[in-house]
């Protein structure tokens, strides 16, 4: 759904609700409504605007090893709650990993995007992962980034919630976010949801043979954020919201929150992992990924 460029104070419910009208006779019940992270930024005025802020020392220490702008590297700050890791993206284009000429149909703007940000902050938010805290730069006025909303879940309920009260239908809601993944590009993710069961039950369930199925937990709320991506874009398609019509989901009121790991158990999780790999394919394993 198209909708008009989306401004602090906007009601967004009410833009999405005469897009749909127009695109697709209104909503139904069993719909499900896909928004981007960035629009409810702009309607919640969740922006940043980078001249108003002072980089602390912090931020100016890591620009200077980055190139970054130290007054985003200190946004990216203000709004993680750690930094778990750096991801060199220029060294990994310069090592062959990232094939950006792949990826664009001007490999020369590409390189220059590329260029200025050739190190992305890889933070913990909320619960979630983002690269730089979820911080966006693209479709704003220069200087200006908006920043997701911290408890997406909350946003996705209150929006399914007015669609029920302005017009009836029930509804699930996705907010998505599109993240960069290093072998093929960018994914979007859904960063909140109401109304849907997030993750299907089926492990354990019989196979075609009658066996214990090791699998069937399908991601469902990401999965439908992937597809709606295809529809959304990610320049001037001017896209920010999607109905999906005719899946049959489990309705249910959990959210993406639901199913976050926390800071010890993904601690624990890398931990035991290391340690049975070096048990089974010995130490050597270990220092050849370090060496390497």
């Amino acid at each position: 759904m198209r909708l008009p460029e989306v401004k602090p104070g906007d009601d967004l419910v009410k833009l999405i609700l005469e897009s749909a009208s127009k695109v697709a006779g209104g909503l139904n019940d069993g719909d499900i409504v896909v928004i981007t992270s960035k629009i409810i930024s702009k309607a919640y005025n969740l922006l940043v605007r980078l001249d108003g802020i002072k980089p602390s020392r912090k931020a100016l220490k890591i620009a200077e090893k980055t190139g970054g702008d130290p007054r985003f590297i200190q946004a990216v700050l203000d709004n993680s709650d750690e930094i778990l890791f750096v991801l060199p993206f220029s060294k990994l284009v310069e090592k062959g990993v990232i094939n950006i000429e792949r990826m664009s149909k001007n490999p020369a703007r590409a390189y220059e995007a590329a260029e200025k940000s050739p190190y992305k902050l890889i933070v913990r938010r909320g619960g979630q992962i983002y690269s730089s805290a979820g911080l966006d730069t693209s479709n704003h006025p220069v200087g200006v980034a908006s920043v997701p909303p911290e408890n997406p879940d909350k946003f996705a309920k209150e929006i399914r919630d007015r669609i029920l009260e302005l017009t009836g239908k029930e509804v699930a809601v996705i907010i998505t976010d599109t993240e960069m993944w290093i072998s093929f590009g960018s994914l979007d993710f859904a960063r909140g949801s109401s109304g849907i069961e997030v993750v299907s039950r089926n492990l354990g369930e019989p196979d075609l043979y009658g066996k214990p199925k090791f699998g069937g937990v399908d991601c469902v709320a990401h999965e439908i954020a992937c597809a709606s991506a295809l529809l959304m874009g990610q320049t001037n398609e001017g896209i920010p919201a999607v109905i999906i019509r005719g899946y049959k989901y489990v309705k249910s009121e959990e959210g993406i929150s639901d199913y976050q790991l926390k800071p010890e158990a993904v601690r624990i999780a890398v931990k035991e992992t290391v340690k049975s790999s070096v048990k089974i394919l010995g130490l050597k394993w270990l220092l050849k990924l370090l060496v390497k």
